[in-house]
């Protein structure tokens, strides 16, 4: 399964980041570039977002979503292990 690293291609005073906490690098492994996004996309899912009420969906979209917040690039197809998130860098360490 391809790994995927995804980093940010917007610069921080895009007001397309809507007070969301940017990434450094997320490397995630997953099928797709479009999977990668929705993996990554649990970094930014408040714990409440899960919540619903009857058949409402929640308003949740993440940075990861945005093609000119974060650009994804396959840095190894053939990457072993299951679709998940391998690491994530906050940007401001390392």
């Amino acid at each position: 399964m391809p790994l995927w690293k995804i980093v940010p291609a917007a610069a921080l005073d895009d007001p397309r980041w809507l007070d969301r906490r940017p990434w450094r690098e997320v490397l995630v492994r997953a099928q797709t570039a479009s999977m990668a996004r929705l993996t990554a996309s649990g970094l930014d899912r408040p714990p409440e977002a899960d919540i619903g009420v009857g058949n409402e969906t929640d308003g949740f979209a993440s940075a990861f979503d945005d093609e000119k917040l974060y650009w994804v690039t396959e840095v190894d197809a053939s990457a072993s292990g299951p679709a998940e998130i391998v690491s994530a860098t906050p940007l401001g360490s390392g």
